[in-house]
């Protein structure tokens, strides 16, 4: 292709395409200064013998004014078990029948529920059993805002 005003000519390729390349420079980030939320911060950790209705394993109190923002739950029990997040009584997350001897874990993104405290209000994990009682152990973590 031949450019106007004694401009030098650029070859492009027999399908018409013209060749462009770009130089980028991304300037790296100092490590640590991207930290994904949830991140934490407050936890807590039960077990008990499940039984055939629900009861609570792990719960945390939420500071008054301050807003909870889960970022997973963690259970494992011998036997099959029945689980769910509750917050000031009231379920927040379906029922998740765990598989027995198997560890289980679930993530949660931020604002997936909204939690505000008043120095009395709750978030738990309660568990029962499916079929057969055994141990059942929990741990919920999260943050603070």
């Amino acid at each position: 292709m031949a450019l106007q005003g004694g401009a030098r000519s650029v070859v492009d390729y027999p399908d018409g395409t013209l060749p462009i390349a770009v130089n980028v420079e991304v300037a790296l980030t100092t490590p640590g200064s991207t930290i994904p939320r949830p991140k934490g911060g407050k936890s807590a950790k039960g077990s008990a013998t499940t039984t055939a209705t629900y009861a609570t394993i792990a719960e945390i109190t939420v500071t008054d004014g301050k807003i909870f923002h889960l970022a997973k739950i963690a259970l494992s029990c011998k036997e099959d078990t029945w689980v769910k997040v509750r917050w000031h009584g009231t379920d927040a997350s379906i029922e998740y029948l765990v598989m027995g001897k198997i560890p289980f874990t679930d993530w949660f993104p931020w604002d997936w529920y909204t939690m505000l405290g008043d120095g009395a209000k709750k978030i738990d994990i309660q568990v029962k059993y499916n079929t057969a009682a055994a141990t059942a152990y929990a741990e919920l973590v999260g943050e603070e805002v």
